[in-house]
């Protein structure tokens, strides 16, 4: 390791007590979404980077949900333009009586800190909030140049964060990305699987609840066609490709970062039904019954298969309609990209960790820069209560994803 990269690694060492102190701080600034407000948090961002003097735009299409820009080039001449990307929008925190700490207090207790956000993602992004200033301060060392993207809108796929500046902001595209949401330090995701939204509605006639030869019962339909429709994760991605290969050898990593059983569907459509409603009393037959469902779709699995088949289920319901919702395709980017070398080297040197690289299960904002054909990447904590009570994040692991992403940057931008 150069001497460069020791100082880096002895600077972020130092900065231990400051960047927990910082990361706690931007947890007690709640940004649930919706609403989606991160005006409080991305005010201690912003201040972040204008006490060390380092230039930013603000750019807010959306009142409340500003996104910040900020970048600088290296002075040793051309390169590579590397992003570095995470979001500031958070879950509800959904039943408070399920919390064991306040979710909005950053409590710190053994040797984690706890609070919505906590994993998803304030930690990564303020690793790379910090990993950002400490290149900046060597910035003459370095090639090519370095953007920051710190967003809003990220947690319901809305239209003003990350998905705004690529559409209005082409300049923060660059030729890689690297984000932190939460992966585990043991992997690293070079893609993710698609998602594909679906409302179905199933109306009857309906009638007196004592009266059922007038109507068929459309909740009964409902639990009918929910049954056949789980069919569709009989759909599953080739076996004989190099991603699949790829996923199977790192089986164990996958389990170890999503919990036990994740390796047997990463490669497989999932259907969750995740809302249903109908009728309107018990005495009465209802006349409309709707559910949705979230379909998530591996790599070389196509929308149109998938809808193929869900559209011939459904037909054998007269009574049913189906609506899309929402979509995004799955994405991956190359495994052995420079960037996925560089976060396996340093992690190692950093933790003696050494990362797998698998896909994601769920999605985030590095799909939007592979659909521009960019290289994205995520590497963050693990994702101990994402979406659900007590959030946690791990402070050792906090403080090795921070180290890890400002070498692996270092390392990126000096070749």
């Amino acid at each position: 390791m150069t001497n460069l990269k020791d100082q880096l690694l002895l600077s972020l060492s130092e900065r231990e007590s400051e960047m927990l102190d910082f990361l706690r701080r931007l947890i007690q600034a709640p940004t649930p979404n919706p609403p989606g407000n991160t005006t409080a948090a991305m005010n201690l961002v912003s201040q972040f980077l204008s006490e060390r003097g380092i230039p930013y735009e603000i750019v807010e299409p959306n009142k409340g949900m500003p996104n910040l820009i900020a970048e600088f080039s290296g002075g040793e001449g051309e390169g590579p333009r590397l992003v570095l990307n995470g979001h500031l929008d958070v879950f509800p925190v959904g039943d408070l009586t399920q919390w064991s700490h306040d979710p909005w207090a950053a409590i710190q207790a053994d040797d984690c800190i706890f609070g919505r956000g906590a994993c998803d993602m304030k930690s990564g992004t303020t690793a790379l909030l910090f990993a950002f200033a400490e290149l900046h301060a060597v910035r003459e060392h370095l090639r090519g140049s370095l953007v920051l993207t710190v967003v809003s809108d990220e947690e319901t796929f809305g239209p003003w964060g990350a998905r705004y500046l690529v559409e209005h902001r082409k300049e923060v595209l660059g030729d890689c990305l690297l984000s932190g949401e939460p992966t585990s330090p043991y992997a690293l995701r070079f893609g993710e699987k698609g998602r594909l939204w679906i409302k179905i509605r199933v109306r009857t006639p309906g009638a007196h609840g004592a009266y059922v030869h007038m109507s068929r019962n459309p909740i009964a339909i409902a639990a009918d066609l929910i049954a056949r429709l789980q069919s569709l994760e009989e759909i599953r991605s080739p076996a004989d490709t190099p991603l699949t290969a790829t996923l199977q050898r790192n089986a164990a990593t996958i389990d170890k970062a999503y919990g036990p059983g994740a390796s047997a569907i990463i490669s497989s459509t999932t259907l969750n039904v995740g809302a249903i409603k109908g009728g309107v009393k018990i005495n009465m037959v209802p006349s409309d019954c709707e559910f949705e469902v979230d379909i998530r779709t591996p790599p070389d699995v196509p929308h149109a298969e998938v809808m193929e088949r869900l559209r011939t289920i459904v037909s054998a319901f007269p009574e049913a309609e189906v609506e899309v919702l929402d979509q995004d395709a799955a994405s991956t980017s190359p495994p052995d990209h420079p960037m996925v070398r560089a976060l396996i080297q340093n992690a190692m040197h950093v933790s003696d960790v050494e990362p797998k690289p698998i896909i994601a299960l769920g999605g985030c904002d590095a799909r939007l820069w592979r659909y521009a054909g960019i290289p994205a990447f995520v590497y963050g904590p693990s994702p101990t209560g994402m979406g659900t009570a007590d959030e946690l994040v791990r402070v050792d692991e906090f403080l090795h994803v921070a180290k890890t992403h400002t070498l692996a940057a270092f390392d990126y931008l000096s070749k």
